[in-house]
């Protein structure tokens, strides 16, 4: 086996986890962004991944929408109700 293959799985994981962490770094943390119930404006992540990345609230529900729809990705964020941060939910 050349020696090459052997270096290509540590290249695909370091890789995999650099995109990851960019994934994480768009949008807000819980802690910063909750600061009260109502809608949020967030950008889903996988499950397993992290928590959501909020993108601004809290807002009615009328308003949740009306600010989604000003994003260019707007068909990508959610509007979601929270009552409690999500680590406490």
């Amino acid at each position: 086996m050349p020696v090459r293959s052997f270096f290509r799985a540590p290249l695909l994981v370091s890789g995999l986890a650099a995109a990851a962490g960019l994934l994480g770094a768009c949008g807000k943390d819980v802690d910063s962004a909750y600061t009260g119930p109502g809608w949020y404006l967030e950008l889903p992540r996988l499950v397993f991944m992290t928590t959501p990345g909020y993108v601004a609230g809290p807002f009615s529900y009328e308003e949740c929408e009306v600010e989604r729809l000003k994003h260019q990705n707007a068909e990508r964020l959610l509007c979601t109700q929270r009552r409690a941060k999500p680590s406490e939910s």
